[in-house]
């Protein structure tokens, strides 16, 4: 059943047309929902029973953080993840801590994980390694994309690699950029993306300044030659701390859609009709949250988006606006304009959940997230994966009955 949208949204909506121009609500936009719901008991969080949530990487002393991961399907059939791994000592766990990238590989769809492999160390110079993306491309080869985050927190290097042997050796191609002025990174959402036309694409965001103080605009870098150039879209801006952390979704006709983690009040939606060249202005996607990571994704076989978020209250004191649980589901059947909260992946409020990525095989979407409990600290952080089946959505979507806390 089509939502139907509240007149303070449609205020609210048209006002985010020009985001130079929009003041931020005080009170969050969102629709009316069903109250008699119960609330989840803080030592009872909900689960769906249809829903596996495997670790791929437990935290222990030695590794206090993993996360920021990414998968790809192999020639057998096999799944490779890359991720970050953070290691024991000055600053462990921190963003500004020392990581490297590492990989593992699943025989069995993302139920077990095994042959863990470092790929990528630091080099000198290195605050560390960090946000691998990897991408199997229609020619069988593996690409992969991760950044060297310099010591000064105020530049980066973009590093690419390609595999042509199904990810046994990887090798180093030209970067798509080195030594940046002020940092540019692609943060909780990394990616990299391969068209229907063979274009690759790369979106990512950054400023003049240091990494956690500067203002952020989101661009896309693509290339039409396989990696060897690339090309930079025209930037995506936004009020306060601006737009950070991008996620791609393509529909037909070279149209895609983008979500942005924002200090707005919840995630924004911006569109290109050219492959990801120009972009239009972002606007509110009516799905309240604070600051945090989204996953957007087109649901296979279909012309609907999903997209993964936290849908928790907007907190204008708390530090990142709010808390990053519940791990909730979205779908829009009219590429992004208006979107419909399915239900939650999890749900523990005690807990923090962040940092998506989304493949889908044959049967289920792999998400990944990184899980810290209790939420916020950076000592014990786990890289897990949630297994859906792909009946899931189209279920929930027709059965859902909204939480109170949900969204729209």
């Amino acid at each position: 059943m089509k939502t139907t949208i509240p007149t303070l949204i449609l205020l609210f909506l048209t006002a985010c047309s020009d985001p130079q121009t929009v003041a931020q609500p005080s009170v969050p936009v969102q629709q009316s929902v069903d109250v008699t719901t119960p609330p989840v008991p803080p030592e009872h969080p909900m689960r769906d029973s249809l829903v596996r949530h495997i670790t791929i990487e437990p935290a222990t002393t030695d590794v206090p953080r993993s996360d920021t991961a990414s998968i790809a399907q192999l020639s057998d059939g096999r799944q490779m993840v890359v991720y970050h791994k953070y290691e024991k000592g000055k600053n462990a766990g921190d963003d500004h801590g020392f990581c490297r990238i590492w990989s593992k590989i699943s025989a069995d769809g993302g139920f077990t994980w095994k042959e863990p492999r470092m790929l990528i160390d630091v080099a000198e110079g290195d605050m560390n390694v960090q946000a691998p993306g990897l991408l199997r491309t229609k020619s069988g080869r593996l690409l992969m994309n991760c950044l060297r985050a310099h010591k000064s927190g105020s530049s980066s290097t973009m590093c690419f690699f390609s595999s042509s042997d199904d990810g046994k050796t990887f090798t180093e191609q030209q970067s798509l950029w080195k030594v940046s002025k002020g940092q540019l990174l692609q943060g909780g959402a990394s990616s990299l993306m391969e068209l229907q036309s063979g274009r690759l694409l790369l979106p990512f965001h950054g400023g003049t300044g240091n990494q956690w103080k500067q203002k952020n605009s989101a661009w896309c870098l693509h290339s039409d030659d396989g990696g060897k150039t690339w090309e930079k879209s025209n930037a995506i801006n936004l009020l306060k701390r601006g737009a950070m952390e991008a996620s791609v979704a393509e529909l037909d006709g070279d149209k895609l859609v983008m979500s942005l983690r924002t200090q707005l009040g919840g995630p924004y939606i911006a569109m290109s009709s050219n492959g990801g060249v120009t972009w239009s202005k972002a606007v509110f996607s009516g799905l309240e949250g604070g600051e945090s990571c989204t996953c957007l994704r087109r649901l296979p076989g279909t012309s609907k988006l999903v997209l993964f978020w936290n849908n928790s209250r907007y907190v204008t004191g708390h530090h990142h606006l709010g808390e990053r649980t519940p791990l909730t589901a979205a779908v829009s059947s009219d590429a992004g304009k208006t979107w419909k909260s399915i239900g939650r992946i999890a749900d523990d409020p005690r807990a923090e959940y962040a940092n998506f990525d989304c493949v889908f095989t044959n049967d289920h979407a792999l998400l990944t997230y990184m899980y810290a409990k209790p939420a916020w600290n950076r000592k014990q952080i786990h890289l897990k994966v949630a297994i859906i089946p792909m009946a899931w959505f189209d279920q929930r979507e027709k059965s859902h009955r909204p939480h109170a806390r949900d969204g729209l």
